[in-house]
């Protein structure tokens, strides 16, 4: 374990960080992690700006959440859990920003 004394007061030992070059490829489940923080944030701002309803906000959340757990769930091997989804993956009309985030995310575009 490398440690260096702290700049607080140069007693208590911490640990360095690791050199990770930006070629090296990272932890999957740590990059979804830090896609899904970055939805909600995106979320949470776009719901105060605009004054969206909470009860629209915890539904868009709950379904954030259900594809956060099914795709880290995908990520580590694991079986799909067998429960009654009671809200549909997609609703039956969608927005036309949505439908071009989807057209682009499916054909790659930007990347």
């Amino acid at each position: 374990m490398n440690s260096t004394p702290s700049a607080t007061d140069g007693s208590q030992p911490s640990e360095t960080p690791v050199f990770q070059p930006p070629d090296a490829p990272r932890d999957p489940e740590a990059l979804v992690r830090e896609a899904f923080d970055d939805i909600a944030l995106v979320t949470g701002g776009v719901a105060v700006l605009h004054h969206l309803d909470d009860d629209l906000i915890w539904t868009l959340m709950r379904r954030l959440d259900g594809i956060r757990v099914r795709l880290l769930r995908d990520l580590k091997g694991l079986s799909p859990r067998e429960l009654f989804d009671r809200h549909p993956s997609k609703p039956p009309r969608v927005h036309a920003a949505v439908e071009e985030f989807l057209f682009r995310n499916r054909a790659g575009m930007g990347e």
